[in-house]
């Protein structure tokens, strides 16, 4: 399996079912203050790859299961909150595969505690996503553009999504406007600080949002051999409309890697269409170009175009999805291929 399915299928189709009913509220065990939720979640997928290779098939499960609470105190404000998410219950082996380490743990995905000052925002701390990638990943890298918009990049650069040791401020929405403000990266050194900002404001129809996240220089030692790492940064500015049944997205995102040795810098795209057939069907097609870099002396570009149809009850989704990409501008790349999949999941 390919990296595409490291993030949740959570799409707007599942936000317009909760809408429409409770049952997939989170479970109360003891009222707001200890609260069960999660996802049974699986797809069968097949992959065919453009070049060298067997066409393979298989199931990726992401299923997980979550505890989260709000604790209000009678003489004391503000209220303290937390949550512990296990990672996907898939029990893979992860080796040396950091993309798979945190499968089945929990405390694999978003664990933290902190607390929330009403009316103004909430601070945190534990394991989260940095504020700008919460826009990155969603709405611009569903489904399936995650290989070409999300990680995927061709200047060596390395940026953090979700990870530990990061200090998180969410501020209270003013009127449709609000702020966000991450630090991770520390836990070697303050030198690695990545530093992370970003605001939206949504309207009546529309949505809009940006952000940027930079990480300084500093030294890495393996094997007592010291070496520089850091010095990236990247940029992004996206939004949505909806048109009554019809929902656009669009992002705009700017790497730069400024590690001498490495420097180069590269823009990707990401735009989606989505139309609610009925009040239970859904197509959705999706398409993200990561454009040639700056100091490339060869074609480095990459392109995602995929496509979906989605059935959705309360709390229910079922799926199929058609998923091409061509990475390097070259079919031989072991990422390169079309994977076909079909998929279920279920929210509480």
């Amino acid at each position: 399996m390919d990296k595409t399915f490291k993030r949740s299928l959570l799409g707007m189709a599942v936000v317009v079912a909760a809408m429409s009913t409770s049952a997939n509220a989170a479970i109360e065990l003891h009222g707001q203050a200890v609260q069960l939720y999660g996802q049974a979640a699986a797809s069968y997928q097949v992959w065919e790859p453009a070049g060298k290779g067997d066409t393979n098939a298989g199931v990726e499960v992401e299923s997980r299961i979550g505890f989260k609470g709000v604790v209000e105190f009678e003489d004391f404000a503000p209220n303290f909150v937390w949550q512990i998410e296990s990672g996907n219950a898939n029990n893979r082996d992860s080796g040396t595969d950091p993309w798979n380490k945190y499968h089945g743990i929990l405390g694999g995905r978003d664990t933290y505690v902190g607390l929330d000052f009403e009316s103004i925002g909430t601070l945190t701390f534990g394991r989260r996503t940095n504020v700008v990638y919460d826009y990155v990943d969603w709405p611009h890298t569903n489904p399936g553009l995650g290989n070409v918009f999300d990680w995927n990049n061709a200047i060596g650069a390395s940026y953090e999504d979700r990870a530990d040791n990061m200090l998180r401020w969410d501020s209270a929405n003013y009127g449709g406007f609000n702020y966000k403000a991450s630090l991770s990266g520390m836990g070697t050194t303050t030198d690695a600080a990545v530093i992370a900002v970003s605001a939206s404001y949504t309207g009546e129809n529309f949505s809009v949002h940006g952000g940027h996240y930079t990480q300084g220089e500093y030294e890495t030692t393996a094997d007592d051999v010291t070496s520089k790492a850091g010095n990236v940064d990247y940029s992004l500015v996206g939004g949505s409309v909806w048109f009554g049944k019809a929902t656009f997205t669009a992002a705009y995102k700017m790497m730069n890697n400024d590690l001498e040795g490495k420097v180069d810098s590269q823009d990707a795209i990401s735009v989606t269409g989505q139309y609610w057939l009925s009040d239970k069907w859904l197509a959705k097609v999706g398409y993200a170009e990561s454009f040639e870099s700056d100091k490339a002396t060869a074609d480095n570009s990459s392109t995602a175009i995929t496509g979906r149809i989605l059935y959705a009850l309360p709390s229910w989704v079922m799926y199929a999805d058609v998923r091409n990409y061509e990475m390097l501008n070259d079919k031989e790349n072991a990422g390169s291929g079309t994977r076909f999949m079909i998929g279920t999941e279920y929210y509480f």
